[in-house]
């Protein structure tokens, strides 16, 4: 490829002044050039900026990672001397940080509440992927589900902003349950004066399975409320004047979970040493250590990691239930923080060019001062070191981590770095004059690539993602960005297009999406899913004016087998469950698990109830042969309530309704049967 160099005049001004000039601005382009994700300076002072975190509660494992930073000295090598501040009964950790009594804080779900109440709190991260908030029951009080809770009496901590969406999410009515306050312990329970309570599931169970005391416990989770659990947050003034100190704070505060996460018997040494306030003993907190490592997930996802669609997700339950206003947008972009630097800065193509033009005039004044034979020595260093800019230039796009590609204005190629060569297999010499569309691994609307170019066309920056394809035909995500290049005079002479791979980020996109909708034991849709499919199978019936069937299935026996033979028995149990009740059904139908041991299943487009009562007797048959657990031949039956579209109803809760009083009559009854609603 031939390489032309533009000569622009120079102004007839002393070389020696024109060169001061120049030093100064050549070092400040390049630099901002070579310079993508410039690190943080070093404080260079012994001054530590003072930092309150306020907990959630009393010192516990629960806090463990912040304990890690700041006995390991995280917080301090961040320029930092933080003071852990533990809570206090009925006393709120958001309103400690909103009022300046604390700069960071420890808080949950309810923070969007908060932020749609406008209050300024911002979230940071994300420290356990699912909530440990829960109703627990003994097992002699007979409370399975939260309609068994009407009319009992049960204590709620504050900030039950889950449990509040989960009654709503059911349909309990308002005042069905007797709400009082938490006397955070279990006495009242246990003594009978209250029915159920609100715990923490990393937690007081420890107490009940330590005197063998029999529980349930109720997460709102099984219903599709399934919401982030502890998470860092600070108020917006924090994030606006020490934007720094936040990045530092959010930093180290993971480095110390990660640390603590794997070094759980460090930290519980510490623990008892320096913080126990509680008088915890050491099997608490190995319990809570381990219950917290099931709920962080760090073999899954980063710790902190928060997904934007996710926090959408709740905003837009709470939205759904009335616990927020529908009408009122939620300030999404303020609500969360990213610390996260750019790693290709749009204006990456101007500096470049910018750059290059300083250089190569730089270069041309050279040469016009070595033919006029004046300052031959200045000259010659001036030249050397344009050059030595130049080659700096050139081996930061060269060794760039990103793929680099460089087209003329009808697209066709004519460089490539070799961090493009390296993914997608194709050498130089082998896309030199192709098409970009050489990579393409899907057909995307005609509108789409109309918006490219009229975009870059036009001067703008476009950005998007591709699902390419590789040289050996394998498939990959990246995310580009194209601008156009613009030569001295003014005209369009290039395009550049500095494009990411996120195959990882998409892969683990779709996991977390697929985690969302599905039972994490069975792999079934959850109710969250079941309850959208039964939306779209209404209105599909109603338009082609088809039947369709809902069943409720609840497993007789399996209580007994799980306290028999233990939960991962009861686990294997349900899972092989699942599989039966799948291949009772076609493909265009749905199967379900609603939460414990029922599940639901939706035959469509029905034509006579003969098929229905088919599918019933077929899954009553594969539930009563035996399961083997442990080398043990063990037997569940199933009560099976059918409610049918339309005569049973025509909308989803009265189907829903029907279908559940139906399968609690065979339960009433001799069990192990089916009924229809009418």
């Amino acid at each position: 490829m031939k390489r032309r160099f533009l000569i622009a005049p120079c102004p007839a001004k002393s070389f020696s002044s024109f060169l001061n000039t120049l030093r100064s601005i050549i070092p400040v382009a390049v630099f901002s050039v070579l310079i993508l994700h410039p690190a943080q300076l070093p404080a260079g002072t012994t001054v530590l900026t003072p930092i309150t975190l306020q907990l959630k509660w009393k010192h516990q494992f629960q806090f463990a990672g912040y304990y890690a930073a700041v006995e390991k000295g995280y917080y301090r090598d961040a320029g930092l001397a933080v003071s852990l501040r533990e809570a206090t009964p009925g006393n709120d950790p958001a309103e400690a940080v909103l009022n300046g009594e604390a700069q960071f804080g420890v808080g949950g779900s309810s923070l969007v509440l908060m932020r749609a109440a406008g209050k300024p709190v911002v979230v940071l991260a994300a420290i356990m992927q699912h909530s440990p908030l829960g109703i627990l029951s003994l097992d002699a009080s007979n409370i399975r589900n939260v309609h068994d809770l009407a009319g009992k009496k049960v204590m709620l901590e504050p900030m039950s902003a889950e449990i509040m969406a989960l009654f709503k999410a059911e349909g309990v009515p308002d005042g069905a349950i007797r709400a009082v306050p938490h006397d955070f312990s279990l006495a009242g329970l246990l003594n009978g004066e209250v029915d159920a309570t609100s715990v923490y599931g990393t937690t007081e169970p420890y107490q009940l399975e330590r005197r063998r005391i029999a529980y349930t416990i109720i997460y709102p989770e099984r219903s599709g409320i399934d919401f982030y659990g502890d998470t860092l947050f600070t108020r917006q003034e924090v994030v606006q004047k020490q934007p720094d100190a936040v990045r530092q704070f959010r930093d180290a505060s993971l480095r110390g979970w990660k640390y603590a996460l794997e070094h759980q018997d460090e930290m519980i040494d510490l623990i008892l040493k320096r913080y126990n306030t509680s008088r915890l003993t050491r099997g608490q907190l190995t319990y809570e250590a381990g219950e917290l490592q099931k709920l962080i997930r760090p073999d899954l996802v980063e710790i902190g990691y928060m997904n934007p669609g996710r926090w959408q997700h709740i905003v837009d339950t709470y939205s759904k239930l009335g616990i927020i206003p529908a009408s009122k947008p939620f300030p999404m972009n303020s609500f969360l923080h990213s610390g996260e630097r750019p790693r290709l800065p749009d204006w990456l193509y101007g500096i470049l060019a910018g750059a290059m033009v300083i250089i190569v005039a730089v270069s041309a004044v050279a040469v016009r001062f070595h033919y006029l034979n004046v300052a031959l020595n200045d000259q010659m260093q001036l030249r050397d070191k344009a050059e030595a800019k130049l080659r700096k230039l050139s081996a930061a796009i060269i060794q760039s981590p990103v793929s680099i590609v460089i087209t003329d204005t009808t697209g066709a190629i004519e460089y490539v770095n070799p961090k493009f060569c390296e993914l997608t297999g194709y050498t130089a010499e082998e896309v030199a004059g192709q098409n970009p569309r050489i990579l393409r691994g899907s057909i995307l609307a005609p509108e789409f690539y109309d918006d490219l170019w009229r975009t870059i066309h036009a001067g703008g920056l476009w950005h998007g993602e591709f699902l390419n394809k590789k040289k050996n035909e394998e498939l990959f995500w990246e995310h580009a960005t194209i601008a156009p290049i613009w030569n001295a005079q003014g005209e369009l002479s290039n395009f550049i297009a500095i494009k990411e791979d996120i195959t990882e980020r998409k892969t683990l996109q779709e996991r977390l999406d697929h985690m969302a909708h599905h039972d994490e034991l069975t792999g079934l849709p959850n109710r969250a899913l079941f309850f959208d499919r039964i939306g779209q199978a209404l209105a599909h019936a109603k338009r082609n004016q088809t039947g369709f069937a809902l069943l409720f299935v609840d497993l007789d026996g399996f209580k007994t087998i799980n306290d028999t033979y233990g939960h991962d028995s009861g686990d294997a149990l349900l899972r092989e469950t699942a599989r039966r009740l799948a291949g009772c059904v076609r493909d265009s139908d749905t199967v379900a698990r609603m939460g414990g041991d029922e599940f639901a299943v939706m035959l469509l487009d029905i034509a006579e109830p003969g098929h229905i009562t088919q599918v019933a007797d077929k899954m009553l048959a594969l539930l009563a042969a035996p399961f083997m657990l442990k080398g043990a031949e063990c037997h569940v039956g199933a009560s099976i309530g059918i409610g049918v579209f339309p005569q049973d109803g025509d909308a989803v809760d009265t189907l829903m309704n029907m279908a559940d009083m139906a399968m609690y009559r065979v339960k009433q009854g001799a069990k192990n049967n089916y009924a229809f609603a009418s």
